[in-house]
């Protein structure tokens, strides 16, 4: 149940279709790393507040297991000045130790 906060390279908006984790996970997405910050204490059975800058989330249970969104969510960058970066949050649910690697299969919707 380790947590890990990390940053994905994406797009400033975007739609997102699918989520992939090679390992147990819960994985949630951000607006900002000040979103993620706010809901680090929430539990894995607890739904997000409105309007707390959680995009989407994906609980895995099996090993390179896919999450479809349909339909697709709309995710952005809710930064100051708006960049690339896609705030995640990855939380082991593997029982073990384990290098985790997360997919987001997304469409580009601004430059």
């Amino acid at each position: 149940n380790a947590a890990e906060n990390i940053s994905i390279t994406g797009y400033k908006s975007y739609a997102l279709y699918k989520i992939t984790s090679t390992k147990p996970a819960w994985i949630t997405l951000y607006v900002s790393s000040s979103a993620r910050s706010s809901d680090s204490s929430r539990t894995i059975t607890q739904d997000p507040s409105p309007g707390s800058g959680v995009i989407a989330e994906a609980i895995t249970q099996s090993n390179d297991e896919t999450v479809l969104f349909t339909p697709a969510l709309i995710g952005w960058n809710n930064d100051s000045t708006p960049a690339t970066t896609v705030y995640a949050k990855v939380v082991n649910r593997s029982g073990s130790t384990q290098a985790i690697t997360v997919t987001l299969t997304l469409n580009q919707l601004e430059a």
